[in-house]
């Protein structure tokens, strides 16, 4: 029987803190994905491994149990003792093994060795196969007990300003997973969505962790949100701010007709009531939308229309 050093597998002291432990297993779980090494079933043994490890040190009441009885396997192994009896197992709750369940402490699966077990031989002769006498009992006092969940994991997903203005669905594809994602309206960067159990599996055998999505929105140039209102610039050209006229503006929420007067000037802010963004998950009434002129000046101009101009210059000085 082998026994697994967790604290080596992590790569971390025995004096490792929680969050030294926690930082530790994300790197490897992260390096050692399955997704990341399809190819290489090594690496995915070396990811359950971690998986296994972390499981353990991660729960302060686990990390003391396996310390204790690692440092007793060491003695024992030392001592070259022929058995896994020659420990003293009244230290692991009481003189009777029958009531001993290391491996539900672990949150784990008794399967006895290479049937199924997540942890190591060691523990499996630490307290009995599947033929030994306590493990009837074992499995009944487990009965109905959740096993520990899968870890939860975090992405980011970008949408446009326009996804948010009046909410929208996005179908994305994460490790290999298509689902479809629903963007409620008046969302803001950097705000998260949770989607109950698309997260890691567990090695445990319970419920899958939750997946958390940080909202990424692309505003696009000549746009700008204000909280609940909306800004966009759009082009006048010089004879329509001056002379007056008509302009269909393609907005976020549709196209809207903007009646230009005579003499508009650079910068002028148009108001459209309701039609900005809502509060997130809010019923209150709705921001305003602004469009906002910029004038465009006429290029490469032909010899009449320069003097036309000159001759308009002219006539502003009298």
């Amino acid at each position: 029987m082998d026994y697994k050093d967790y604290y080596k597998i992590l790569g971390v002291d025995r004096s490792a803190t929680q969050e030294e432990i926690r930082k530790k297993y994300r790197k490897l779980a992260a390096k050692y994905h399955p997704d990341k090494n399809p190819d290489n079933p090594k690496s995915e043994e070396k990811f359950k491994e971690v998986g296994e490890a972390y499981e353990v040190l991660k729960d302060p009441e686990k990390r003391k149990l396996y310390d204790r009885a690692g440092s007793d396997w060491k003695r024992y192994q030392q001592g070259g003792a022929g058995g896994a009896s020659d420990f003293d197992w009244s230290q692991y709750g009481g003189q009777q093994r029958r009531h001993v369940n290391f491996e539900d402490a672990f949150g784990g699966q008794h399967g006895g060795g290479q049937s199924g077990s997540p942890f190591s031989s060691f523990f499996e002769s630490l307290f009995g196969g599947a033929g030994g006498g306590g493990f009837q009992q074992q499995q009944q006092y487990r009965s109905g007990r959740q096993r520990p969940g899968g870890q939860d994991t975090e992405a980011v997903i970008n949408v446009s300003l326009e996804d948010v203005v009046e909410g929208s669905t996005k179908t994305v594809r994460l490790n290999g997973e298509q689902m479809k994602v629903k963007i409620p309206a008046g969302m803001e960067s950097g705000q998260r969505l949770k989607l109950k159990g698309k997260g890691q599996p567990s090695n445990m055998g319970g419920p899958r962790g939750d997946l958390y999505l940080k909202v990424n929105i692309d505003v696009p140039e000549g746009f700008e949100r204000k909280g609940k209102n909306i800004y966009q610039t759009v082009d006048v050209d010089l004879y329509t701010a001056l002379l007056g006229g008509k302009l269909i503006v393609p907005t976020l929420t549709g196209k809207v007709k903007l009646t230009i007067p005579e003499g508009t000037q650079n910068g002028k802010l148009f108001k459209f009531p309701g039609r900005g963004l809502t509060e997130f998950r809010k019923n209150g009434n709705r921001g305003d939308y602004y469009v906002k002129t910029e004038i465009k000046l006429p290029q490469n101009l032909s010899d009449k229309e320069k003097e036309l101009f000159k001759k308009l210059a002219e006539e502003r000085k009298n």
